[in-house]
């Protein structure tokens, strides 16, 4: 059903991209025609990056017909299409049923924005719950279900870290786990979402346990547990119960890999993100900012109930004995530049260790190197 969709997709555009060059033709600029197909294949406005840089290779004598197949390709694009066969079902209105737990700000750049107010730490609660009676995790959001080059490098990650077994939280369909099941890794997955299970990839879907990670039984520990845009999404009224059952699942000498939207600077990566909110702002980077950027509905940007700064962050791993490994860290960086450039979220990350492990973080540095060099595409 997917095939003949994406077939039909690829046949329509095809034909709508085709005109007779002559006299009588309309000429395109490159910029216009990466416009259109941007909101004609994935019906959006392109960000300014993407736009650039289609438009790049447009001009630089890339054919029409590859840059619509790469879109095809594109996770983002394999998702609009599951979205189309699984309609989304509808959240109520969080604004309109309980106004009192929401106040409006209109940003620096004079976007406004919708927050939720969680001054009393039961309003935490309030929210988990309502994610979880409405089953929001059930929708599709921004983390692709395809394999693209994105989960190949988090995957070259895992292996240079010198796994043997890693553990994913919140694995959804398996994409990663997968990956390193072929390479001969003993791989766990876990995760909430019943779709995930649904659409699981087959060669692990007997290897993903569905579960919250305070209620799921992991008896063992593995060299890797990874855990990519997750944690943002814990309860901050448990985060403490939630570190400790991660480090207990951490090997003595592994790591945990942690990729999550931070906000405000760090010594390592720098700001992707700034403190855009005015009660983060005057809160510092201290504590847990008590307001939510929230959708016009009020549910929480892509689920996230936790927004802090990196130090924030890391303190919190400090205090269960999960320290910064910053030698690895700032040589992930240095390796990553181009494609951190193309996806800066993904700068956002820690690999944590325990503070009495004897890993020579030369030996990783090595091996995420002598990984990332074998992914296919990856930029330099």
């Amino acid at each position: 059903m997917l095939r003949h969709f994406a077939g039909s997709m690829w046949r329509t555009t095809a034909r709508a991209l085709q005109w007779n060059p002559g006299p009588a033709a309309t000429p395109y600029a490159p910029a216009e025609i990466a416009m259109a197909l941007y909101r004609g294949i994935l019906d959006r406005e392109p960000d300014a990056g993407g736009l650039g840089n289609m438009t790049r290779h447009l001009e630089a004598g890339k054919p029409i017909d590859a840059v619509v197949k790469e879109l095809l390709a594109s996770s983002e694009f394999t998702l609009n299409v599951f979205k189309q066969l699984f309609p989304p079902h509808a959240l109520p209105d969080l604004v309109q049923l309980h106004p009192q737990r929401y106040e409006r700000e209109t940003t620096s750049y004079g976007v406004p924005m919708v927050l939720y107010k969680a001054d009393d730490d039961a309003d935490f609660d309030f929210m988990e719950q309502a994610i979880a009676a409405h089953r929001y995790y059930d929708r599709l959001g921004v983390w692709g279900v395809k394999i693209d080059l994105d989960k190949r490098v988090t995957a070259a990650l895992v292996q240079g870290l010198g796994a043997a077994s890693c553990l994913e939280l919140g694995c959804f369909t398996g994409a990663v786990i997968s990956l390193l099941e072929e390479a001969g890794i003993d791989v766990t997955g876990l995760d909430v979402s019943h779709v995930a299970f649904a659409l699981a990839f087959p060669n692990v879907r007997n290897r993903m346990v569905y579960g919250d990670l305070l209620d799921a039984r992991l008896a063992r520990r593995f060299d890797v547990v990874l855990a990519m845009d997750i944690v943002e999404h814990l309860n901050p009224r448990k985060f403490d119960r939630y570190v400790r059952a991660i480090a207990a699942l951490v090997a003595e000498d592994g790591y945990f890999y942690l990729n999550s939207p931070m906000f405000g600077a760090d010594d390592v990566f720098g700001e992707v993100f700034g403190a855009y909110v005015r009660q983060w702002q005057a809160a510092g980077n201290d504590v847990l900012w008590r307001r939510l950027d929230c959708d016009p509905a009020g549910w929480p940007l892509h689920g996230h109930l936790v927004w802090a700064s990196p130090p924030w962050w890391e303190r919190q791993f400090a205090a269960h004995g999960l320290v910064r490994d910053r030698d690895v860290e700032r040589a992930i960086h240095a390796r990553l530049e181009p494609f951190f450039a193309e996806n800066p979220a993904r700068r956002c990350l820690f690999v944590l260790k325990h503070a009495g492990s004897r890993r020579d973080p030369r030996a990783a540095i090595a091996g995420i190197d002598a990984a990332l060099g074998a992914v296919p595409g990856l930029p330099g």
